[in-house]
C-alpha cells in the first residue's frame, strides 16, 4: 500500500511495482486523480493487479476507516505529503503539515501492523526529505500559534517522519518483529510537491526543481528500492545517488536517528493526539 499514489514519487513507484508484478494498493484522497492514475499504470501493463483506496490522512477518521477495512500487506509506503500550504489545522488542533504527513501515517502504521506482521518480507517505508537529517523537533508549537512559515512546517513535519522511522524500527526490534522500518527520500525531484506553491515561496521551488530537480521516477528510485531491494535492513535510511542517473544509495545515518530523547516525546504525543497506544 502507497499512500500518495496518486502523483509524484508515489505514483511512479506505484508504476513501477505494477509493471514488476507486485499487487499495489494506491491510498489516495480525490477519487478522480485516482482513478486516472490508476487507469495509466494500467494502461501501460495491462492485467497489472493495482487496486484503489480513499483516504484523507489529515483526518483520523478516515484513516480508522481505511485501517479497519485495510487487507493484509506486505509493505505500507507512507508516502502522502502535504508541502507548503497556509496555516490550516486539523481537529486535533496541530498544523496540517504535521496532521497529514506525520500523525496521520503514525495512526495508519499503528492500525496495519498487524496485518504487515504475516506478510513476505514486511516493511514499513516512510519517505522523508533529505532536509530532514537534523534539526530539532518543537512539540511546543505543533498549532503554529507560536510562529509559523510554511517551509518550516513542512520541514517539521518531514523530521517526525524520521523520528517516527527511527523509533518505529527500535520498538519493532526490542519487540523482535520481522517487521522493518526503513526511510527513503528522492532528493531534489521535479515533482507537484514543487510546483504547487504559490508566490515567492512558489518562484523559488519551481527554480530550483528545474535547475536541480530530479525526474520523478527517478527520485522514485529509492523508495522503490527500500521496499523490495534485498539487502535493505531496518533503520536504514536511502537516497538518490550524487549523480542523475546513478542508482539509489544506503545513506550514513541521519543524526535525527540518535536523537531518541526527541522520538520518545514524539511517539508519545503521537499516541495522545491520535488516541492510540501501541508497541
Amino acid at each position: 500500500m502507497i499512500t500518495g499514489a496518486n502523483s509524484g514519487i508515489g505514483f511512479e513507484a506505484a508504476r513501477m511495482l505494477a509493471e514488476r508484478g507486485d499487487h499495489v494498493v494506491m491510498a489516495v484522497r480525490d477519487r478522480g486523480r485516482g482513478e486516472a492514475a490508476r487507469a495509466s499504470i494500467l494502461q501501460a501493463s495491462p492485467g497489472a493487479r493495482v487496486d484503489l483506496e480513499l483516504v484523507d490522512l489529515g483526518d483520523l477518521d478516515a484513516v480508522r476507516a481505511l485501517g479497519a477495512r485495510a487487507p493484509k500487506l506486505d509493505v505500507l509506503v507512507n508516502n502522502a505529503g502535504l508541502g507548503t500550504i497556509p496555516l490550516a489545522r486539523t481537529k486535533e488542533g496541530v498544523y496540517l503539515q504535521f496532521g497529514a504527513n506525520h500523525l496521520g501515517h503514525f495512526l495508519l502504521t499503528a492500525l496495519l501492523l498487524k496485518h504487515l506482521e504475516g506478510g513476505a518480507d514486511p516493511r514499513v517505508v516512510t519517505v522523508s526529505s533529505g532536509l530532514a537529517r537534523k534539526g530539532t523537533l518543537k512539540l511546543d508549537n505543533l498549532d503554529g500559534s507560536r510562529g509559523y512559515t510554511q517551509g518550516g512546517a513542512y520541514v517539521q513535519s518531514k523530521l517526525a517522519n524520521s523520528l517516527f522511522a527511527a523509533e518505529l524500527d527500535r520498538r519493532l526490534r526490542a519487540r523482535g518483529s520481522a517487521v522493518k522500518s526503513v526511510v527513503a527520500h528522492p532528493g531534489i525531484a521535479a515533482t507537484p510537491l514543487q510546483t504547487k506553491p504559490t508566490g515567492l515561496m512558489g518562484v523559488g521551488s519551481r527554480l530550483v526543481s528545474a535547475l536541480f530537480g530530479r525526474p520523478a521516477a527517478e527520485g522514485a528510485l529509492p523508495t522503490v528500492h527500500a521496499i523490495v531491494g534485498q539487502d535493505v535492513q531496518g533503520g536504514e535510511a536511502y537516497g538518490p545517488g550524487s549523480k542523475r542517473g546513478a542508482p539509489p544509495q544506503r545513506e550514513a545515518p541521519w543524526p535525527a536517528f540518535a536523537d531518541r530523547a526527541s522520538a520518545r516525546a514524539l511517539w508519545e504525543r503521537s499516541e495522545a493526539l491520535a488516541q492510540v497506544s501501541w508497541l
